[in-house]
C-alpha cells in the first residue's frame, strides 16, 4: 500500500473518531444540562416572585447564570427574557453583542451605529465567507493538489500543518459571519415577540 493512501486512511479515521466523540459528548450531556438549566431557571424566577426578594447580589448573579455569561448587562438580560422566545433571544444576543445593543431610550435591541446600514453588514458577511472558503481550500490543499500535480505522498503530510492552522482561520471567519446573521435574526424576530410584564403585586404575568 502506498504511503499516500496510508496517510489518507489515518487522517480519515482520526476525523471520524473526533466527530463521533463530539456527537457522543453532546448527546449524553445535553439532556442533563437542559434539566439543570430548567431547575435553576424555575427556582430563580420563583425567588424573584417572593414577597421578600433575595439580596441584589444574588439576583444579579442569577441573571448572569440565566444568560450563561457575565459580559451582558443585567438590564439587557431582563429585557431579553421578557420576550416571547427568551432562550433563543439570549443565545442570539450573547453571540452577536459585538454588533447589537439595547437602546434604553426606545427599549429595543438595535444594531450599533457602525452596523445599522444594511450594506455595512452585507459586505462584512461576504468578506467573512470569502475568507472561510479560501482558508478551507488552503487547509485541504495538500490533499487536493498532491494527485493532480503529482507532488508525491510526502507533500500530503503538510496537511498536518495546514488543516489546524488554516482551519482555525476558516472557523473564526465562519463564526464572525454567524454573529452578524444571529444579530440580524434577533432584530428581525424582535418584531414578532410580545414583551411580558411580571406584575408582582398579584403575582400574575400579563401581556403588554
Amino acid at each position: 500500500m502506498e504511503i499516500g493512501t496510508i496517510v489518507k486512511i489515518i487522517m480519515a479515521i482520526g476525523a471520524m473518531i473526533g466527530v463521533a466523540k463530539i456527537i457522543y459528548e453532546l448527546s449524553s450531556s445535553s439532556k442533563l444540562k437542559l434539566r439543570e438549566e430548567y431547575k435553576f431557571a424555575k427556582e430563580f424566577l420563583a425567588d424573584l416572585d417572593e414577597e421578600v426578594p433575595p439580596h441584589h447580589l444574588a439576583v444579579e448573579r442569577g441573571y448572569y447564570a440565566l444568560a450563561g455569561t457575565s459580559s451582558i448587562q443585567v438590564s439587557d438580560i431582563k429585557y431579553l427574557i421578557s420576550l416571547s422566545n427568551p432562550n433563543k433571544s439570549l443565545s442570539n444576543y450573547a453571540l452577536s453583542r459585538r454588533y447589537v445593543e439595547l437602546n434604553k431610550k426606545v427599549h429595543r435591541i438595535e444594531f450599533r451605529s457602525k452596523y445599522q446600514n444594511r450594506f455595512s453588514r452585507v459586505w462584512r458577511k461576504s468578506f467573512y465567507l470569502l475568507i472561510y472558503i479560501l482558508a478551507s481550500l488552503l487547509a485541504m490543499s495538500p490533499l487536493l493538489l498532491a494527485a493532480p500535480f503529482n507532488l508525491g505522498p510526502k507533500f500530503m503530510l503538510l496537511a498536518l500543518v495546514t488543516i489546524p492552522g488554516c482551519g482555525f482561520f476558516a472557523f473564526d471567519a465562519l463564526r464572525s459571519c454567524m454573529k452578524i446573521m444571529r444579530g440580524e435574526a434577533l432584530v428581525k424576530d424582535q418584531e414578532k415577540h410580545v414583551p411580558l410584564i411580571i406584575v408582582k403585586s398579584d403575582k400574575r404575568i400579563i401581556q403588554s
